[in-house]
């Protein structure tokens, strides 16, 4: 499985000569392509050959681009390589509104255990409380529990002033981590078949990602347990590097410690197993641990 995901901070040629990735600025170095999972182009004065954006498809690599305030921007993942993509569409076309509900609502569930988990690692209040909100979700979380445990957990994780919806530079480094876990999870539904724009809950018809963002939301409190630790202000290329480098955390799934990249994986492939089944316990879900950077053999 690829593992590494590369970060290019400083202009660059970027192109690829036997399965390498090359890149080119004052030294030239050499990566398999077959390790990458994601590419993130900070620099502006990036070039990229058309060769190389074949061989991200190739490969199954997301490429990330960033803006002038070095957020990212826009998500390329390939697609139409599965082998079987329209038995997976119509998989997707056939799942049942009762089944797409229970699905959110065991989201959801393991959204709020895992912003419990997260006050808990910051040694913050309020765990307690939003486990109590996990046993009152419903099927579709018809009575909203996300956004009772999302305004109850924010105040607690960072201030009650905060919001979400501000300029505050808190948002800045969320909105950074956010589209990391994002984009990996649109790869992981790309490379098993799926529609991405097809999702469970979110349905924007302007979204072309509405089903990574149904799955991304048990990733985020990764992030904000994350951000909870560092000085806000500081936005240099260590501090986003922090950030792309939580796509190699250990978070639990199944019992078992992964990489986050591997258990989106794992995640996503046990999302098939439901559909297929029309069984949402077959449904696995990653669980938040305190932070450390897995360890490679």
């Amino acid at each position: 499985m690829s593992w590494r995901h590369i970060m290019i901070t400083n202009n660059a040629r970027l192109s690829v000569k036997r399965s390498q990735l090359v890149v080119q600025q004052e030294d030239t170095i050499t990566i398999p392509m077959q390790d990458i999972a994601s590419i993130l182009i900070e620099a502006q004065a990036v070039t990229i050959t058309a060769n190389v954006l074949s061989a991200c498809a190739e490969h199954k690599v997301s490429l990330f681009t960033c803006d002038s305030r070095k957020l990212p921007n826009g998500i390329w993942t390939g697609f139409h390589q599965h082998s079987r993509q329209l038995t997976v569409l119509e998989m997707q076309m056939a799942l049942t509104k009762p089944f797409k509900k229970r699905v959110w609502k065991q989201i959801i569930q393991q959204k709020i255990l895992n912003q419990a988990k997260c006050l808990d690692v910051m040694e913050k209040d309020g765990g307690k409380e939003l486990s109590l909100l996990i046993k009152e979700v419903e099927s579709g979380d018809a009575t909203n529990r996300e956004a009772v445990a999302a305004k109850l957990y924010f105040k607690h994780l960072f201030d009650s002033s905060f919001t979400r919806r501000s300029t505050d530079p808190t948002n800045r480094l969320l909105n950074y981590g956010y589209a990391i876990m994002r984009g990996l999870v649109a790869r992981a539904l790309a490379n098993y078949g799926f529609t991405t724009c097809l999702g469970l809950y979110h349905d924007n018809q302007l979204n072309a990602f509405n089903l990574a963002d149904d799955f991304m939301e048990v990733l985020r409190p990764i992030v904000d347990c994350h951000v909870a630790g560092q000085d806000v202000e500081k936005w240099d290329a260590e501090v986003r590097a922090g950030l792309v480098n939580l796509a190699n955390t250990d978070i639990l799934i199944s019992g078992e410690r992964h990489p986050i990249t591997a258990a989106i994986d794992e995640m996503v492939k046990s999302f098939v197993a439901s559909c297929r089944q029309q069984d949402y316990s077959y449904q696995k879900l990653p669980e938040l641990l305190p932070a450390k950077v897995h360890q490679y053999e």
